[in-house]
């Protein structure tokens, strides 16, 4: 195991249009559980750290990281349900979601449930999601970002859900923390309108660089990424793709970027400071195109390598 990805993992309900009529159709989400998923399809050895349902949703979510080839062993099981979000997709917008967590496992994870040290071989821990704001899950992955933090690479991405947010201040203040945290930040252009009001993202970019960000990348959909490291700027237009939907397409995208900083040797705490403009470029191009063949599918389905080699022929 390289990477472990902690978080949430639920049910998707995707509107499937077919014979005229809109279905919705459960699959498996949770920006952490794509993340892990995306990963290992790219043939990186990555776990899962969560609380899933016993439920049958629960089951099929995990037989899902088990079908993708993620490991298992600190996934904690609960008889509390699975959420489940509804997905509203538009056209060329970010989708939408709609909630039924109310006393669900993924959102119950306790202290007592963490591993007290992880394996030796783990180089990067990765964040993200509602998980991080909704307690007592949220406390417990502070806590375990805290501890690892300074040990292995910490990476984050808010993916904001602001429905799940019921104090804007606090979250942002939280966010602050956990950004500082973190050698890599990923956000979307939405996350960073709700964190950061007012800003403009290269300020708020280089202000992170100075308090323990080495990588920050902004995705703006269609319209490709801008990552920033100490002393460069790269910008990466977006690649063309018939587009199905965009459900887990910056999930999709994470898992790119972070496979490739591990290809070059960067995701680790000695070198992710050594990150050239040229090796950023080529992570954020990647990326992008993991996240391209992710929207060309419906729901949150990232691809493996040989689906990348095929598509580029």
């Amino acid at each position: 195991m390289r990477i472990l990805v902690c978080g949430e993992a639920l049910v998707d309900l995707v509107p499937i249009e077919a014979e005229g009529r809109t279905r919705l159709v459960p699959t498996p989400g949770g920006s952490p559980l794509n993340v892990a998923v995306g990963l290992a399809r790219l043939g990186v050895p990555t776990g899962f750290l969560g609380k899933l349902s016993t439920d049958a949703h629960g089951e099929t979510l995990y037989d899902h990281l088990c079908a993708s080839g993620v490991d298992t062993r600190f996934v904690v099981r609960s008889p509390r349900p699975t959420t489940v979000a509804r997905v509203e997709a538009s056209p060329g917008a970010e989708p939408e979601y709609v909630f039924e967590i109310e006393g669900t496992a993924d959102r119950s994870l306790g202290a007592e449930e963490l591993p007290e040290r992880l394996p030796s071989e783990i180089d990067a821990v990765h964040f993200g999601s509602y998980s991080m704001a909704l307690d007592p899950t949220g406390k417990t992955l502070t806590a375990l970002m805290e501890r690892e933090h300074g040990r292995r690479v910490i990476t984050f991405d808010p993916n904001v859900r602001p429905p799940l947010i019921p104090r804007s201040a606090s979250y942002r203040a939280a966010f602050a923390h956990w950004r500082s945290l973190a050698r890599v930040v990923k956000l979307s252009v939405d996350d960073f309108a709700f964190l950061c009001p007012g800003e403009s993202p290269d300020e708020a970019a280089n202000r992170w660089l100075k308090t323990g960000s080495r990588l920050v990348v902004l995705t703006r959909g269609d319209r490709g990424a801008t990552a920033y490291a100490r002393g460069f700027r790269v910008d990466v237009p977006g690649e063309n793709a018939a587009v199905a939907d965009t459900v887990g397409a910056g999930d999709a995208f994470m898992s790119g970027l972070l496979a490739a900083l591990l290809d070059l040797d960067r995701l680790t705490i000695h070198r992710i400071d050594l990150l050239t403009e040229s090796e950023t470029e080529r992570a954020v191009r990647f990326a992008t195109g993991v996240a391209a063949i992710t929207c060309s599918r419906r729901g949150a389905d990232p691809p493996t390598r040989t689906d990348l080699q095929k598509e580029r022929g």
